[in-house]
């Protein structure tokens, strides 16, 4: 078998350049919705579902590492997925992240379990 998993795991998914002066990025791949979270030179992927409700991440506020659900103010840690505050309990899942140059690529062979998948696409006007 040539290569090794770790090199055949890893998706380009985005550019730094897509992040247009932004610190997060909601992107849709392979059918899942994601949040990615630049902070300096480090990248956070994490499902864009709030675990208490399935309602997108996607406009919550990011400050000191943690993420505010703007529905009902559940709050995640960006690196781990932990919830920190309720009405959430059930962590955010995380996919490993990385820069590749000025690509982002994320490994997306780690799924979210299959109820986290189930949640449908909401708009936020």
């Amino acid at each position: 078998m040539s290569g090794t998993a770790a090199e055949a795991s890893w998706t380009t998914v985005a550019s730094l350049q897509d992040f247009a002066g932004q610190r997060s990025l909601k992107i849709s791949v392979e059918g899942l919705e994601l949040l990615l979270v630049r902070q300096a030179d480090k990248l956070f992927a994490v499902h864009n579902y709030c675990t208490h409700l399935g309602k997108p991440l996607d406009k919550g506020r990011i400050m000191a590492g943690q993420i505010t659900c703007p529905f009902h103010g559940a709050c995640f840690d960006i690196a781990t997925g932990a919830a920190v505050s309720g009405p959430a309990v059930t962590p955010l899942h995380c996919f490993p992240a990385r820069f590749d140059g000025e690509q982002v690529q994320l490994d997306l062979t780690r799924r979210p379990p299959s109820q986290l998948s189930a949640f449908p696409v909401f708009s936020v006007p």
